[in-house]
């Protein structure tokens, strides 16, 4: 009876051992099972990294574009502000030497009227003369040859007029009133000699001739013509004369 215990008590060892190792066995099984899918489940695919390092990628080169034209424009923008600001600190510096300029003229001008105006206190005419600069011109009311004319002049201690400069020929030729005038130039000692008579050098001199003058042989004087012009002319010939002195 004993015996029979034992062996009772043996098989049902040896099937708790049995079913024991089964159940470590499914364990172990299910522990592999596990182990084997749960990497798979913690990994992400091949192509999910892929597409993901692209899009990081493209992201980037956009952002990076992006920065790239944003900084081309605002360099265009600063170079274009430097640009007007240099260009008004050159417009400035223009003024500023214009403004330099017309001082220095209206200094000038001012400096000119001072001495006009000194030589109005300083230089007085005869009535009947007119006064440009330091000089005095009478214009003639009767008309005579050139020889009487430069006489009559002489007796108010004159010349027929000598023109030395453009001013006095404008000056002159204002108050012609579309007469001819003598002037003190003539020939009459040499054909083509002409001399001044008060000595100035002739060659050196401004000259006024019209178109095709000087052009007679027996024309040895000279008159101012009704356009300021130079004629030649017969020195026996009636004209209106130009007396100058200094005043």
């Amino acid at each position: 009876m004993e015996l029979e215990n034992e062996y009772q008590n043996f098989d049902q060892f040896h099937l708790d051992q049995l079913r024991s190792g089964r159940k470590k066995q499914e364990n172990l099984k299910s522990g592999h099972i596990v182990q084997a899918t749960d990497p798979v489940q913690g990994k992400c695919s091949p192509l999910v990294i892929h597409i993901l390092l692209g899009l990081s990628i493209l992201l980037s080169v956009v952002i990076l574009g992006t920065a790239v034209i944003l900084f081309s424009e605002w360099s265009t923008k600063l170079a274009a502000i430097e640009n007007k600001f240099r260009q008004q600190i050159s417009d400035f510096q223009n003024v500023s030497e214009w403004s330099t300029k017309l001082a220095a003229i209206e200094n000038k001008f001012r400096q000119q009227i001072s001495d006009f105006q000194n030589e109005q206190l300083n230089f007085q005419c005869p009535d009947q003369w007119k006064q440009f600069q330091q000089n005095c011109y009478y214009f003639s009311s009767n008309k005579e040859n050139w020889i009487e004319a430069q006489r009559s002049c002489a007796s108010m201690d004159a010349n027929l007029v000598v023109i030395n400069k453009a001013e006095e020929q404008m000056f002159v030729a204002r108050w012609l009133q579309g007469k001819d005038h003598w002037i003190g130039l003539s020939d009459s000692v040499s054909e083509g000699d002409w001399r001044w008579v008060d000595g100035t050098d002739y060659t050196s001199s401004v000259k006024f001739w019209d178109n095709n003058q000087p052009n007679g042989e027996d024309e040895n004087c000279v008159t101012m013509f009704t356009e300021g012009k130079w004629h030649d002319w017969p020195c026996s010939f009636n004209h209106l004369s130009i007396c100058e002195k200094s005043a």
